[in-house]
């Protein structure tokens, strides 16, 4: 075991290190316009073909965007990756006058005849901006359907995926016919986020507007950041090996109704107020919410009592810090924003507080049901239920959260790969509370950094 360990580690140095060698050269700063704005420089080997601004979407940053970002420098372009506000490092408020306010003052320092790129609620904002302000080139990438008038623009580039959200497909057709010199494509097999992480599409996108598409290096990239994860993963269960678990008896539909029951008075409570709104999150103060009033209403169901074992804790405080800074701060950091500005560290005692509850009692219920395919089978079950009634909730009793659609698988695939990783946190412990707190660590600190604040 020794021996994998090792071979892990030091296959992860090597990714690590051929990661930062196909970076282009890259540097970070903030410009100082009003709102003052994060952004990410990248520049090309050689001299630059021209420049390109590129916006990301919602509850996201300028990290989601550095496939794109570095294969645009590879292409020959300098590149300017930001932050709107609310997102990322950025210390503004969100707000989407602000935000266009950013754009405009980011375009005026680094140059008005800037290639603009833009994805999902960024691709909305460039759209918004074209009918007063003129662009020498627009890739609008999975834009949001918002009233609109002429596109005005030298040349644009629209695209969508044959899996994008339906009012954005319906939404492509309006857009190519709102300006001269419009292209549209639509990605065959491709989802809302296709066009920034697929190397072929972004290799389009290169040479779409001018640049080498043949020197993008995406696909090594990608590879590489792959083998940081797996190599990882290897070297944190070999660091923490298990042990068996005490079987507990279980009557699953009993635990699933309850589950029920809990998720049902979340959504009826967050109709009259939402116990985390003073957290000031974009629409997901509803989900931090829904969260904390579920394991609240199963922690009263259950009522178990818990014996803390500081050893256990202490480890599993370990292994959160190390999924932190492994997979967050090392290896996500290329896909996702994960460090915490001054303005998102008061957030996270709070967000790590508000999942504890749900997580304990997922540790005391579901994990000690046996045979293991069982547990599992009602882990993705409950998690399944997370997602229905988060849906139901902002559907049919919270529209103006209504955001949160957009996101809610990616939170349900979240929790399903956080239910593995506090799996082998248990079989070491063997301490349910332990495995719960590790849990709310790494949820409380990906919550933190990742949503947008007001």
């Amino acid at each position: 075991m020794r021996i994998w360990i090792a071979l892990a580690a030091a296959m992860f140095l090597l990714a690590w290190a051929e990661v930062f060698a196909l970076e282009p050269q890259r540097e970070s700063g903030i410009l100082q316009i009003s709102p003052p704005t994060p952004y990410l420089r990248y520049v090309p080997a050689n001299g630059p073909r021209g420049q390109v601004l590129v916006v990301h979407g919602l509850d996201v940053s300028k990290e989601v965007m550095q496939f794109i970002s570095a294969a645009l420098a590879d292409g020959g372009f300098e590149v300017y990756a930001i932050d709107l506000p609310g997102h990322g490092d950025s210390t503004a408020p969100f707000d989407t006058a602000l935000a266009e306010q950013a754009i405009r003052n980011a375009l005026a320092q680094i140059g008005d005849d800037s290639v603009v790129l833009g994805h999902s609620l960024g691709a909305g904002l460039l759209l918004d901006l074209s009918g007063d302000h003129y662009f020498s080139a627009m890739v609008l990438l999975s834009p949001p359907p918002i009233p609109m008038g002429d596109i005005r623009a030298k040349r644009t580039l629209v695209i969508s995926g044959a899996f994008d959200v339906g009012r954005i497909r319906e939404f492509t057709p309006m857009v190519t016919n709102a300006g001269q010199n419009i292209e549209s494509w639509q990605l065959a097999w491709g989802g809302h986020s296709s066009s920034i992480f697929n190397p072929i599409h972004i290799q389009h996108i290169v040479d779409w507007l001018g640049g080498d598409g043949g020197k993008t290096r995406t696909l090594a990239r990608l590879i590489w950041i792959t083998v940081m994860f797996i190599s990882g993963a290897v070297v944190g269960i070999g660091l923490m090996p298990g042990r068996d678990l005490q079987e507990k008896p279980v009557f699953i539909p009993t635990a699933l109704v309850r589950y029920v029951a809990a998720c049902c008075v979340a959504i009826l409570i967050l109709k009259v107020i939402a116990p985390l709104a003073w957290l000031h999150l974009f629409a997901t103060d509803y989900l931090v919410s829904f969260l904390l009033l579920t394991g609240l209403g199963l922690w009263v169901q259950q009522r178990d009592s818990l014996r803390l074992s500081p050893a256990a804790i202490l480890k599993a405080s370990a292994a959160a810090a190390f999924v932190i800074v492994v997979f967050g701060l090392i290896a996500g950091s290329h896909v996702l924003h994960i460090t915490l500005s001054n303005r998102r560290w008061w957030r996270l005692p709070w967000l790590t507080l508000a999942g504890l509850p749900l997580l304990i009692s997922d540790e005391l219920t579901i994990r000690a049901i046996y045979p293991r395919w069982k547990s599992i089978g009602v882990a993705l079950i409950t998690r399944a239920l997370l997602w229905a009634f988060l849906l139901i909730g902002v559907l049919l009793l919270n529209r103006h959260d209504a955001f949160l659609v957009l996101i809610a698988h990616l939170m349900a695939l979240f929790w399903i790969l956080l239910w593995f990783a506090t799996g082998v946190v248990h079989r070491h412990t063997q301490d349910p509370f332990a495995a719960a707190l590790f849990a709310s660590l790494v949820q409380g600190w990906a919550f933190a950094a990742w949503f947008v604040t007001m």
